[in-house]
């Protein structure tokens, strides 16, 4: 069996070579009808997290590397991880966050919800252009928009 990254080289003319170094985990072919390509490039702004809404002027938000890594800010903090996905399955492991404290109860709830309800997270969905992340019993965790 070929290594990631060779069938990723498979057919490319040279020029993407580089690009395949980097974004060829997020580019592989999926089961579902979105290609995972779509999930980079863009800043995910979370509207929801747990069917709880959220606070409007808090800016939780994902972003996908090309490099197998996620970032954003949960809140009032900026935080990164590892991020695995084939098919449907997305897994984000391996968080770690800055440890600045929120100046509003409510904005640290929220915080702290966030990122336990992205580290639950087990696979993912596209609804129109909203993307769905979901834990391992199927429960809707978090809701993003670009």
């Amino acid at each position: 069996m070929r290594s990631t990254f060779a069938r990723c080289l498979t057919g490319g003319a040279a020029a993407v070579l580089l690009l395949a170094t980097g974004a060829c985990s997020l580019m592989q072919p999926s089961s579902t009808d979105t290609p995972k390509a779509e999930l980079v490039g863009s800043t995910w702004l979370a509207e929801d997290i747990d069917g709880r809404g959220v606070i409007d002027n808090a800016q939780s938000t994902l972003i996908f590397g090309t490099d197998g890594r996620v970032s954003g800010n949960a809140g009032c903090n900026r935080y990164g991880g590892t991020v695995a996905l084939k098919g449907a399955s997305l897994l984000v492991d391996q968080v770690f966050s800055t440890k600045m404290a929120c100046v509003a109860p409510a904005l640290m709830d929220q915080e702290t919800r966030f990122l336990q309800a992205l580290q639950a997270t087990r696979s993912y969905r596209m609804d129109g252009t909203k993307l769905v992340l979901v834990d391992g019993e199927g429960k809707v965790r978090l809701r993003f928009d670009r």
